[in-house]
Parts: structure tokens; C-alpha cells; sequence
């Protein structure tokens, strides 16, 4: 997933896209626990992409939630 493709999800989960930039932080990105369950429904539901959510919540910017969906994305292949 490219972090415009990531983008686009979170603006649809609600998210400002002023908010996302590769360098935000969670917090700055508006994304709280329950965004990041969301998220975390969305990956597997929708796109078939299993990404744990322990590990959502680890990652500390918008650019490693995006590393950590593709290397999801490559290991659910």
C-alpha cells in the first residue's frame, strides 16, 4: 500500500488529510485507538491484509503503519 493509497483510507476513516503527512505521528495524524481498530478491520476486511493491531499501535509514525501494511500485505500473500 503507498502512503497515498494509506492517505486516502484515513481521510475515508474521517481523518483531516492536512493531518497526514509520511512524518506524522499517530496522535498528530488523529489516529486514536479506536481509528486504529478501525484501520486495522478495514486492512482485513476489505483489502484482505491482516495487520495486527498490537502492532498498529507500535507504530510511531504514518510512514511505519504503512511499512508495517505492506510487509503484512507481502507475508498474507
Amino acid at each position: 500500500m503507498t502512503f497515498d493509497e494509506l492517505k486516502t483510507l484515513l481521510v475515508s476513516l474521517g481523518l483531516d488529510p492536512a493531518d497526514i503527512t509520511p512524518e506524522s505521528t499517530r496522535e498528530e495524524a488523529g489516529l486514536d485507538s479506536l481509528l486504529l481498530t478501525e484501520l486495522a478491520l478495514v486492512l482485513r476486511k476489505e483489502r484482505g491484509v491482516p495487520v495486527p493491531e498490537e502492532e498498529l499501535y507500535a507504530a510511531p509514525t504514518v510512514a511505519a503503519i504503512g511499512d508495517l501494511v505492506r510487509r503484512s500485505a507481502g507475508a498474507a500473500r
